[in-house]
């Protein structure tokens, strides 16, 4: 069994809390130096498949790494890319692309398709795209933190990172406090009373507690926690639709260096024509659909908002596949993008991107109470200052809870206990809630069949790349010396050449066809190189002739290229 994707028993998983895997040295999550000597290992064990490099450095000094993968230069023609970690908190997707890396690797030349992938087009990926940020989960005390180590002034109070939480009752994880207060926001959920959620005052719903983060104002501005250490959010750094000026975002757009690395590398490799990223901006259980009220304008002016109708059809089909593939199903709601990694690489890269949350808890449509807690005991609570919408975060925690009951894991939620709080004198605090982590990554045992079922749809995708082929060659004699040359040039493929807004921003390159002529050869007729529009995929062509004058016995060649789509060539003898 192979480091990467070996698991623990499930006897052990019910003595091992979630909280507790930031201390079991790789076995389920790979800390930074442990990814790194992971991904160092499969360089030296698979060198002719691996190709690893640093992208650059974070403000923390941890490299941004990359892999290529591979049978000779990953830089030819084709390629995709997976990109794992792009929201810190989800280390489950960072997990899932270094087991995409060993799967790929450890396959060529076992498996016919794999071997003839890697030896026709590259699969990048970035396994971690924001290290810094995703090192919170081997902190101690362990706490959510999808920022980097940027100091940042959130408060707007002159200060940076001057209200971070603190670890109130000693058990090692930042959860949550509840301050019982009739003004308060927040009400017991009615399906699971361990949880919270906010009271809809529409429904006639009354709050009875305030939700904070644990921890104490360390500035006695009446805040709790408004300006902890760090920082800017990977995926809020990027460009299309960008939030200036709000906490996590940065000081402008793509100011970050693990933002700027990854953006660079994308521009600097017009090879790839298809993004895979673990994110909660879910396109693949919930395809795009195109809204021309969001602009997606048929004439190319204005702000692009929406899917345009031309590549709608191809997302519709992906995620569809996707999903029959892989038979994932009940995935939470997505999040609407801010600066989105996701977003950003189809709007303004112009690359077909795709995307989903690396694990959810599935539906338990029956179960035994576990809780032990009944009536109006208990109550976690969403991230104060989410941006998605609270009621559905609650109930993908009460689903949650639900699932880790059924598997006797009801060590990932920390009892209400109170606690004597010197901010809050006279009133009832208690401390608890759902642990760091737990809501977005699995215990062990789930990871490995899951990592299968995206290796295999990895695999799918990569071999539906667009591929150009010139077919059809057909030379014709008008005269003597005079000759009217006709070829196809073929998308085998089922991706389009292009997108048709990738055409349209022009950052991926379409394919050109080039007709060389050789010396005492010209042309009547024609357009020595030619940039096509886009070619629809399965078989689909475009024809292209010329008229040539050149000496009977000479010979030309004639060459279609991009880098998304590879190259054909022909050679054409003139009899």
């Amino acid at each position: 069994m192979t480091r990467l994707i070996r698991s623990t028993l499930l006897t052990l998983l019910v003595l091992v809390p979630i909280c507790a895997l930031a201390q079991s040295k790789g076995r389920i999550y790979d800390s930074f130096d442990e990814m790194t000597k992971a991904l160092h290992e499969l360089q030296s064990r698979y060198g002719d498949i691996v190709h690893l490099e640093s992208l650059g450095k974070t403000s923390g000094g941890r490299d941004i790494w990359v892999v290529g993968l591979r049978k000779g230069d990953p830089a030819e023609p084709r390629a995709m890319l997976i990109v794992g970690g792009v929201e810190p908190t989800q280390i489950a997707g960072s997990n899932l692309a270094l087991q995409a890396i060993e799967y790929f690797a450890s396959q060529y030349g076992k498996i016919d398709g794999i071997t003839q992938l890697l030896e026709k087009m590259t699969i990048y990926v970035i396994p971690r795209a924001s290290p810094d940020a995703t090192e919170a989960f081997f902190e101690k005390p362990q706490k959510e933190r999808s920022v980097n180590q940027r100091p940042t002034d959130d408060d707007r109070d002159g200060l940076t990172d001057e209200d971070d939480v603190e670890d109130l009752n000693g058990d090692g994880v930042i959860t949550f406090m509840r301050v019982e207060d009739p003004q308060g926001e927040w009400m017991v959920h009615p399906d699971d009373p361990r949880i919270l959620r906010k009271a809809n005052l529409a429904k006639n719903e009354r709050g009875a507690y305030a939700l904070y983060t644990e921890g104490v104002d360390n500035d006695k501005d009446e805040q709790w926690n408004e300006d902890p250490r760090g920082g800017v959010n990977f995926n809020k750094n990027f460009t299309f639709n960008y939030d200036y000026f709000t906490k996590e975002s940065g000081v402008y757009q793509v100011s970050e260096p693990e933002a700027r690395a990854v953006a660079d590398f994308v521009f600097a490799h017009p090879a790839i024509s298809v993004i895979v990223s673990f994110s909660p901006n879910d396109n693949l259980m919930k395809p795009w659909k195109s809204d021309p009220r969001a602009g997606s304008s048929e004439d190319g002016r204005g702000v692009v908002n929406s899917v345009t109708k031309e590549d709608e059809q191809y997302y519709q089909f992906i995620g569809k596949n996707f999903q029959e593939m892989t038979g994932f199903k009940d995935a939470p709601p997505p999040e609407k993008g801010h600066g989105a990694f996701s977003e950003w690489a189809y709007y303004h890269a112009g690359r077909w991107s795709f995307s989903t949350f690396p694990w959810w808890a599935p539906e338990i449509t029956s179960q035994r109470d576990t809780s032990g807690r009944r009536g109006t005991s208990g109550g976690s609570g969403p991230r104060p200052g989410r941006e998605d919408d609270q009621e559905d975060e609650s109930a993908m925690m009460v689903r949650t809870l639900r699932w880790y009951d059924a598997a006797g894991l009801s060590e990932v939620f920390v009892p209400w206990r109170a606690y004597a709080h010197a901010d809050f004198a006279g009133k009832t605090v208690e401390i608890g809630g759902l642990k760091p982590f737990a809501l977005s990554n699995p215990p062990p045992d789930s990871l490995a069949g899951r990592a299968q079922a995206f290796n295999e749809f990895f695999a799918d995708l990569a071999g539906k790349l667009p591929s150009v082929a010139l077919r059809n060659l057909e030379t014709k004699t008008l005269r003597s010396g005079v000759y009217r040359i006709t070829v196809d040039v073929v998308n085998e493929g089922y991706f389009p050449t292009n997108s048709a807004l990738g055409h349209r921003l022009r950052w991926v390159r379409d394919i050109a066809v080039t007709l060389d002529l050789a010396k005492g050869q010209s042309l009547a007729s024609g357009v020595a190189r030619q940039v096509l529009d886009p070619i629809a995929g399965n078989g689909s062509a475009v024809t292209i002739s010329w008229v040539v004058v050149a000496p009977p016995g000479s010979a030309l060649s004639i060459r279609a290229e991009s880098p998304a789509s590879g190259t054909s060539t022909q050679r054409v003898n003139l009899r």
